[in-house]
């Protein structure tokens, strides 16, 4: 899901914070967090070692926060910094470069949702999108949670993950095909069942 805040009061409270304003740190700190937090999961199961290079992240934007540029969008900057981070200090799945890392080797798991589900219904429609989301290959399943969930553009995505966006928009349209074919043979085996019945 995508952030509920805007750019634009990112970016205003990205000024603040370049100019020392502990306020908007604090801020910005209360608002990607968890989500930063969230994303670091999905690339490594280690979840202390997520913890720690997310409050690294911070400490050394507070501390360098009179050098940084003005980032157009701050959400983007974050994500992109910890995915570096997650690659520099060689944690993680996705640390091979991108050809050579044969998708289906690299199964990923979902990370347990906070969010309480007010209904039943919704929680096993929810239920079934991340067993299929699961059944992606790493790739494919890190793209689709940039862009659906977090609703990355495609260029953004390319360069959260230093690919070019043809590939970007390749993953998606794979990743996608295969979701197709698996609710297509799940609803065709389903519908034997039930005329077995």
């Amino acid at each position: 899901m995508a952030s509920p805040f805007t750019d634009t009061d990112d970016r205003m409270l990205w000024q603040r914070f370049r100019q020392g304003d502990e306020e908007a740190f604090t801020l910005l700190y209360q608002r990607y967090v968890r989500v930063l937090y969230s994303y670091g999961k999905k690339l490594i199961p280690d979840e202390a070692v997520v913890e720690d290079l997310v409050q690294d992240l911070f400490i050394d934007l507070w501390q360098s926060h009179s050098r940084l540029a003005d980032a157009e969008s701050p959400r983007f900057y974050l994500f992109r910094s910890l995915r570096r981070r997650i690659h520099r200090n060689g944690n993680g799945r996705f640390n091979e470069p991108w050809d050579l890392i044969d998708e289906e080797f690299h199964p990923v798991s979902l990370p347990k949702e906070n969010e309480i589900i007010e209904s039943e219904q919704t929680q096993k429609q929810k239920d079934e999108l991340d067993a299929w989301l699961k059944s992606l290959p790493g790739r494919q399943y890190e793209v689709m949670m940039l862009r659906f969930y977090q609703d990355f553009s495609y260029s953004q995505i390319s360069q959260i993950l230093t690919i070019n966006e043809q590939s970007v928009r390749n993953l998606v349209q794979r990743a996608v095909s295969k979701l197709r074919q698996l609710t297509i043979s799940i609803l065709t085996s389903g519908l034997f069942l039930f005329l077995l019945k």
